[in-house]
């Protein structure tokens, strides 16, 4: 599923192609995707205008119009933006859920072969994040509210730092990454948490989803020091030691038993 580093890579490349320029139409293919809206209000609420910006929140992108609309993207598990120049070939696949296209022939897909993707429309991102019960962005957030989270949780910390209402835009690959880089073993609960592991916690989530952007979300393209970088059966932890593998809210989790010691 993509996470807050992937949205944040769709973000600048939706900035790089589909600004400014106004909307022709908008052909929905799979009504069923749409959140907040109908066929019917998003077609009349985007034809005639043009996105001016765009915004990432967690998992969320909100796409800015110059009525003031924001046009909400989820990618759910596969999916992904599209954008084609007029003269170039076309070539999408039978997953395209959303089509805009505008006025000079360019177009832009919303590609989603699982269908778990949503597409909607709020005059209002913070109330939509306030209705979605999101917690704090996992890039913006800073250190005295991240602490503040943890107080009275007793949560098992890999579920925790998941958890969007907790925290938002980690997902199960960075968080194996983060608490791989923090040292600390997924099945801590977080109360056995001292100060200096929420500020090493903290400040690996940062690293991690810095560095996850700047390598266009390629988690074997990473540097070698990181897990993901061998997260697969058979890897060994770049510290020397086979990882071992387990599983956390049903989600497979990799780990190196030598490097993240479970805190009784």
């Amino acid at each position: 599923m993509p996470e807050l580093p992937s949205v944040e890579i769709f973000k600048n490349y939706f900035d790089s192609t589909a600004l400014h320029q106004k909307i022709k139409k908008v052909e929905i293919r799979s009504p069923e995707i749409l959140i907040n809206t109908t066929p019917h209000e998003l077609r009349k609420t985007l034809s005639g205008l043009e996105f001016i910006g765009s915004w990432r929140y967690g998992k969320y992108l909100f796409c800015h119009l110059s009525n003031d609309y924001f046009m909400i993207i989820h990618f759910g598990m596969t999916g992904y933006l599209k954008y084609s120049p007029k003269n170039s070939t076309k070539n999408y696949s039978n997953h395209i859920r959303l089509l805009i296209q505008f006025i000079n022939a360019d177009e832009l897909a919303f590609d989603d072969m699982r269908k778990f993707g949503k597409i909607g429309l709020t005059k209002n991102p913070d109330n939509f994040i306030r209705e979605k019960n999101l917690g704090p962005d996992a890039l913006e957030i800073n250190f005295k509210t991240f602490k503040e989270l943890f107080k009275n949780r007793k949560g098992i910390i890999k579920s925790l730092i998941m958890n969007q209402n907790f925290i938002a835009g980690i997902g199960n690959l960075y968080a194996d990454e983060i608490l791989y880089q923090s040292q600390i073993h997924p099945l801590t609960t977080a109360d056995k948490l001292k100060k200096d592991d929420l500020e090493n916690l903290f400040k690996d989530m940062k690293m991690v989803l810095n560095k996850a952007i700047e390598y266009q979300d390629s988690p074997h393209s990473m540097p070698s020091n990181f897990l993901l970088a061998h997260r697969y059966q058979g890897g060994e932890c770049p510290q020397g030691g086979a990882l071992t593998t387990l599983k956390v809210g049903g989600r497979t989790t990799y780990l190196c038993p030598n490097h993240q010691k479970r805190v009784q």
